[in-house]
């Protein structure tokens, strides 16, 4: 009877510990949700531990970045929080890849106003979107320049809505929704800031089905562009795309090929760029995006 009230009295200091501990010594989730996986690894101080969360979803679990099965997912990732002890973390999530648009833009008027989400629904300008900016949730960063020029990533507020459902039937804290597009980005930034004015940078994704292609200059987004799955047509795709775009910017002499991932087609599109490739290796996180989440807390 001894023994088992002091195990009792034990838990009870435990219990009223948690979120004294929570709050002193904070944790955070990198989460970066895709149609047909989950991946998360713990943020702790400055660095990240090993990737703790790495296994796939159900077909239709997702479909282009929308849950379809908010309760299923909430419990699924719930489940994983209790296994690794990690209800008390604060969890930084990536929307996943087919959630958002993105778009630069140069802004109309001399200076950007104190609030620049209103004004621009308000300007409403056609930009060729998936989902009206009156429905959408905007995020906004400024790029460098002597004219103001902004970022904007879309999605779709009900998309938006749904992911906070889910991470609320889930029982945690979500602090940020973040587009993965932004983190990639943030995860490359610092190879690219001394890129020569005339040099394009060609940032290949690969997916399980296809690819994402993003072309910058500098550390600024370009051009964004979906790749079809056979290997044959990824790559003539990608040659198309960078053709058009030094068509339409002859200023460029040189080609970067960055891969996030390695490519089974890699010798055949280096051929066709006439360049070879460098493979972006993230660790100690587990993917561009989750570095890129961490880069961004960092910054806050």
């Amino acid at each position: 009877m001894v023994f088992s009230g002091l195990i009792g009295l034990k838990d009870d200091l435990e219990d009223r510990l948690r979120p004294i501990r929570a709050q002193l010594f904070p944790r955070q989730l990198l989460l970066e949700l895709q149609d047909d996986s989950l991946k998360g690894q713990v943020l702790r101080g400055s660095g990240p531990e090993a990737v703790s969360i790495d296994l796939p979803l159900p077909p239709l679990t997702c479909l282009d970045g929308q849950p379809l099965e908010k309760e299923p997912l909430g419990d699924l990732i719930g489940d994983l929080l209790v296994r690794d002890g990690l209800l008390d973390a604060v969890v930084l999530a990536s929307l996943p890849e087919g959630a958002a648009q993105w778009r630069v833009l140069d802004w109309p008027f001399e200076a950007i106003p104190d609030d620049p989400i209103a004004a621009l629904r308000t300007i409403d300008p056609p930009l060729n979107l998936a989902v009206p900016l009156a429905e959408a949730t905007i995020d906004l960063r400024p790029l460098a320049g002597s004219t103001p020029r902004l970022l904007m990533a879309v999605a779709p507020r009900k998309l938006v809505d749904d992911w906070i459902d889910v991470f609320n039937l889930a029982g945690v804290q979500l602090e940020r929704l973040a587009p993965a597009q932004s983190c990639r980005l943030a995860a490359v930034t610092s190879l690219l800031e001394a890129a020569p004015e005339d040099e394009l940078t060609v940032l290949l994704h690969p997916l399980p089905a296809g690819g994402q292609l993003l072309l910058l200059r500098g550390t600024e987004p370009v051009f964004d562009w979906s790749l079809p799955e056979d290997d044959g047509s990824l790559i003539q795709e990608v040659n198309r795309c960078v053709t058009f775009y030094r068509r339409r910017d002859p200023s460029i002499r040189r080609l970067r090929l960055l891969l996030s991932a390695p490519l089974p087609s890699q010798d055949r599109l280096q051929d066709a760029l006439g360049v070879r490739a460098e493979i972006l290796t993230p660790e100690p996180f587990g993917s561009l995006v989750l570095q890129g989440l961490a880069m961004a807390e960092s910054i806050r």
